[in-house]
C-alpha cells in the first residue's frame, strides 16, 4: 500500500474523481518522477495534488490556454466551452508551499513550443482538450516529451467524451507507439509506461 496526501479531496465538474487522484498521487510516488508535465491545469487540483505527493526536488509543468489563446481559439468541443475561461486557472496551488515546485505555462498545446521540455519527462497527465485531433497531438507531444521508464496518462476515456475515447482507440489499434495503452479499470484513465 502506497500512502500518499491528498489536498481539495471534493470533486467538482472538471475534476478528476477522487480514486483517479489517489492513482495519480500513487503514481507520482511509486515512480519517483523528478519532472512532471500536465496537459490542461483547469483549476489546479490536479497540479497541487502531484506537487504534494512528488519529491521534494521535483519540478512540475502546467499547460493550459492563457488569455490570447482564449481571444484566438475557436475550436473548442462543445463540452469543453463550460470548462474554458470560467474559473481562475491553477487557484488550488497558487498559495500553498507546493508552489514552488509548479511552474504555469500558457498556450494551446496544439501550437506550444515544448522543444525545452524534449526527452526530459518522467510523467505526463495528457487532460486538455476532448477534442480528436487534439488528442492525437497531446499525444504525440507526450512521446516527444517522454524518454525510456516514463508513465503517460490519459484522463477522460469514456462515452462522454467521444474524440478522445476514439483517438485513444485507434492509436493503440493502429500505431505501434502506442500498442501497450491501458485501460484503468474502474477509471477513466488509459496509461502507457514507456
Amino acid at each position: 500500500q502506497i500512502e500518499v496526501k491528498l489536498a481539495e479531496p471534493e470533486t467538482k465538474d472538471g475534476n478528476v474523481t477522487l480514486a483517479e487522484l489517489v492513482i495519480l498521487a500513487q503514481l507520482v510516488k511509486l515512480s519517483g518522477a523528478a519532472k512532471i508535465f500536465e496537459i490542461g491545469t483547469f483549476d489546479g487540483r490536479t497540479t497541487l495534488n502531484l506537487a504534494l505527493n512528488s519529491r521534494e526536488d521535483a519540478q512540475i509543468f502546467t499547460l493550459d490556454l492563457g488569455d490570447k489563446e482564449l481571444e484566438e481559439f475557436s475550436k473548442i468541443e462543445h463540452g469543453d466551452k463550460k470548462f474554458i475561461g470560467k474559473t481562475k486557472f491553477g487557484r488550488k496551488f497558487d498559495d500553498k508551499p507546493e508552489a514552488k515546485k509548479i511552474t504555469q505555462l500558457w498556450g494551446d498545446s496544439a501550437k506550444f513550443d515544448f522543444s525545452p521540455y524534449k526527452n526530459s519527462v518522467d510523467l505526463i497527465f495528457v487532460d486538455g482538450s476532448h477534442q480528436y485531433e487534439y488528442l492525437l497531438k497531446d499525444s504525440d507531444t507526450a512521446l516527444y516529451l517522454t524518454k525510456s521508464g516514463s508513465i503517460i496518462l490519459w484522463h477522460d476515456y469514456n462515452t462522454s467524451w467521444p474524440g478522445v475515447t476514439r483517438a485513444l482507440n485507434e492509436l493503440q489499434q493502429n500505431d505501434p507507439r502506442f500498442k501497450n495503452i491501458r485501460h484503468i479499470t474502474g477509471t477513466s484513465m488509459v496509461y502507457l509506461k514507456l
